[in-house]
């Protein structure tokens, strides 16, 4: 606030040859900071300047105001407000949709029934829909623009290497530590496994289903790796040509910062997909579901939140940041994530908080959330895990050293395929259980389980996020640990 204003104030001195004089007041309006600068003389606006400069203080919420009467410029200050109306509306959404589960006690079969078929679904998939259309659209232009943002191709080599494999190796380093802790959890019989053997036939084909086989069909079934994947390609090959291709590069810019503001205005409609997404759940399994599937459902909390704990804290420890503040500084993403189950809602609130509360440099956040967003996946993995053992401890499966070799591997990588949205666990759930040797007749349950383990993963995986980011961007020398330590 301070440094804004000072940077006016030289505008106004530089203006009038250092002649202009003024009044200068401090003081608090409803408990809130603010600073005033009155000076005479001709009409001067000293916050018109540079456009990045005025969008940086307008997103920061520090644009001045000046205005002009009778000779007299007015440039008024006021620091901004710390608001939590979303993460209210959020929590009002939640109880409410509860209370409205609870109608259906009172309510007629036909009645839950046609506001299911006729509100509760259409506003559901509604949402979804256009999120979703626009978020891969966001996706591949971000990570295109993060990309011919780097220097040169050496830059991108040095950025893009460590950080992509550092989230890869997490991933599969997470899903172990929890297919170890499970064993001992869950009564899984132990003998010749039931599922099908490791086919590197399979695990090849999962792999190379990066590659897409158009441009088009990507963007249409939502395959997030492919889309990460042509826009890596398109960015290298943008950064390769250099200043021949300037004018596509704003473009390209222009349409990052275009859906980044669409998503922005999509997810404002949050609270109101929570409640019917939630109305629906209740209505269609009835409160009870939650009481009859506790075990597995608990015992992802606990492990996701002290995954995610350990990670908040040994970040804490490394950069001296009480690992409270941390959590103060990201609880509103993580909400988001708990209560949407989509990373992908989440994402224009974190590249805001990476940025301006835990001081990632642009640059890096732009070109690195992407790939976090889909590789940052332990918590995911951790919950597919859990659901399997579940799922197995109840037909008796036995299982060999081969078969939780297999949990793991397939967990670990289908969970960074699965699609980043609401619902994106389901995707995979099928393959899973036809792998382990699980039956069928069990996918309604694993369903169910994946809904619900969805919300716990997602909310849980958007911390772990922001604290790799912090870590990778201060390897990188783009991270400004004094934004990171202030408690703002």
């Amino acid at each position: 606030m301070w440094l804004t204003m000072e940077d006016q104030l030289l505008n106004i001195c530089e203006h009038f040859d250092e002649k202009a004089e003024g009044s200068f007041i401090m003081g608090k309006r409803f408990g809130t900071p603010y600073i005033s600068f009155t000076y005479r003389g001709e009409s001067f606006d000293p916050t018109s300047g540079d456009g990045i400069a005025e969008d940086l203080l307008f997103n920061l919420g520090l644009t001045p105001h000046w205005s002009y009467h009778k000779g007299v410029n007015k440039l008024f200050l006021r620091a901004p407000n710390v608001s939590h109306k979303s993460e209210i509306m959020l929590l009002i959404a939640v109880v409410l949709a509860v209370l409205a589960g609870l109608l259906k006690l009172v309510i007629p079969p036909d009645v839950t029934g046609a506001i299911t078929s006729y509100v509760i679904a259409p506003v559901s998939g509604a949402f979804m829909n256009v999120l979703n259309t626009f978020v891969r659209l966001m996706v591949f232009f971000s990570v295109v623009t993060g990309i011919c943002s780097t220097d040169s191709v050496s830059d991108l080599k040095s950025m893009g290497g460590h950080t992509v494999g550092r989230m890869i190796v997490r991933t599969f380093l997470g899903t172990a530590l929890c297919v170890v802790c499970m064993i001992p959890l869950f009564n899984v019989g132990f003998g010749t496994g039931s599922g099908e053997a490791l086919q590197m036939d399979k695990l090849v084909e999962l792999l190379f289903s990066i590659f897409p086989t158009d441009p088009f069909t990507p963007f249409i079934q939502g395959s997030m790796l492919q889309i990460v994947f042509m826009a890596v390609i398109v960015g290298a090959v943008m950064l390769l040509l250099s200043s021949k291709v300037d004018v596509l590069k704003d473009i390209i810019e222009s349409l990052t910062l275009l859906f980044t503001q669409i998503i922005e205005l999509v997810c404002k409609l949050l609270p109101l997909y929570i409640f019917v997404s939630l109305v629906e759940l209740i209505w269609d399994s009835g409160s009870d579901i939650f009481v009859m599937l506790w075990k597995p459902i608990v015992i992802c909390i606990v492990f996701c939140g002290l995954l995610t704990l350990g990670k908040i804290i040994y970040t804490g420890a490394k950069f001296r940041v009480s690992p409270l503040m941390l959590i103060r500084k990201t609880n509103k993403t993580m909400l988001i994530g708990f209560l949407t189950a989509s990373s992908s809602s989440a994402f224009s609130e974190v590249l805001n908080v990476n940025e301006k509360k835990l001081g990632i440099s642009p640059k890096f956040d732009r070109f690195g959330l992407p790939f976090a967003n889909l590789l940052c996946a332990s918590t995911t993995g951790a919950a597919f895990v859990i659901i399997l053992f579940y799922l197995a401890e109840f037909h008796h499966t036995t299982a060999d050293i081969g078969w939780f070799i297999n949990m793991w591997i397939m967990c670990s990588v289908l969970s960074m395929a699965a699609p980043p949205v609401s619902g994106g666990m389901l995707v995979v759930m099928g393959i899973l259980m036809t792998q382990l040797g699980i039956p069928d007749s069990s996918l309604a349950v694993a369903a169910l389980l994946g809904i619900v383990t969805d919300f716990i993963s997602t909310g849980t995986r958007v911390g772990i996020i922001h604290c790799e980011m912090v870590i990778q961007a201060d390897r990188l020398n783009m991270l400004d640990r004094k934004i990171l330590s202030a408690d703002n």
